[in-house]
C-alpha cells in the first residue's frame, strides 16, 4: 500500500491576523488571571512568613507571570485559534455546495431522512420540489462557465430568499436543487412550485447588453402519496420532473 506523502501530512495551518488577534485577547486574559494568582499567593505567603521585604516579593510575583504567560500561551493559543478555524471551514465544506452556499446532496439527504423521520413520529407532511434549470447544459455552451454559474448563484439566492427558515434547500446535481418543505401538503407544495416558476421568471441576467432567458421545470412529491421513505419521495419527485420533461419536449415539437 502506498503511504501518504510526508510533506503534505507535515504542512501547518496558516495563522491569519484574526487567529492573533484571537490569540492575543486569551493571551493577556490568562496573564492577568497570573499575575492575580500570583500576586494573591505571594501577599498570603509574606503575611504567613512575616517577611520584611514584602515589596520585592510583590514585585517578583507581578513581573515572572508578565514574562512567562505571553511567551508560553500566545504560540499555543495562535495554533489553536487556526487549528479551531480550518476545523469550522471543513465542517463548513462537508455540508456545503461549493459555488451556491447551499447545502450539498449528501447533507440534504441526511437532513431529509431526519425530516420524514420526525415527521412520522408528529404525523405531519412532509413534501419536496425538485428543481431543475432547462436545458443547462445548451446555456452552458452558449453563453460558457462563468455566466451559467452566476446565474445558478443568482438563482439559490432568489429562492433563498423566499423559503421559510424551516424549509431546506440545496444543490444536488449540476443545475438540479431539491427543496424540501416540512408542514406541507402536496396542495400547497404545488402553490410553492408556482410561486418558484412566477420568481425565476423575474431573474435578469445578461451578457453583452443582451438579456439571457431561461426557465425552469419542478417535480413535485409529498409523504401523502409517497409514504415517508426517502427513496420514494425522491422517485416520485423524479417522475413527476421527467413527466414535466417530456409535457417539454411535445410542446417544442408541436
Amino acid at each position: 500500500m502506498a503511504s501518504a506523502p510526508q510533506g503534505h501530512l507535515s504542512q501547518t495551518k496558516p495563522v491569519l491576523n484574526r487567529d492573533r488577534f484571537h490569540a492575543l485577547r486569551l493571551t493577556t486574559l490568562c496573564t492577568l488571571i497570573a499575575m492575580v494568582a500570583s500576586l494573591l499567593l505571594t501577599t498570603v505567603g509574606v503575611l504567613l512568613t512575616g517577611q520584611r521585604d514584602w515589596l520585592a516579593a510583590i514585585t517578583l510575583a507581578l513581573l515572572i507571570p508578565l514574562l512567562l504567560a505571553p511567551a508560553f500561551c500566545y504560540p499555543v493559543f495562535s495554533r489553536l485559534s487556526a487549528l479551531a478555524r480550518e476545523n469550522r471551514q471543513l465542517r463548513r465544506q462537508a455540508r456545503e455546495d461549493h459555488l451556491t452556499g447551499l447545502f450539498n446532496r449528501p447533507h440534504l439527504f441526511s437532513m431529509l431522512e431526519r425530516e420524514l423521520s420526525l415527521s412520522q413520529r408528529h404525523d405531519y407532511a412532509v413534501s419536496i420540489l425538485l428543481v431543475e434549470i432547462v436545458d443547462f447544459t445548451d446555456l452552458l455552451d452558449r453563453h460558457g462557465r462563468r455566466l451559467s454559474d452566476q446565474l445558478l448563484r443568482l438563482f439559490s439566492e432568489r429562492i433563498r430568499d423566499k423559503i421559510r427558515e424551516s424549509d431546506l434547500f440545496g444543490r444536488i446535481d449540476g443545475a438540479q436543487f431539491l427543496l424540501v418543505l416540512p408542514h406541507t401538503d402536496y396542495q400547497d407544495a404545488q402553490h410553492m412550485a408556482e410561486g418558484l416558476r412566477a420568481l425565476s421568471a423575474t431573474i435578469e441576467l445578461h451578457q453583452n447588453e443582451q438579456a439571457v432567458d431561461f426557465s425552469i421545470r419542478i417535480g413535485a412529491a409529498c409523504t401523502e402519496n409517497s409514504g415517508r421513505q426517502l427513496n420514494a419521495l425522491l422517485n416520485e419527485a423524479d417522475y413527476a420532473l421527467y413527466q414535466n420533461r417530456n409535457d417539454h419536449r411535445t410542446q417544442e415539437t408541436a
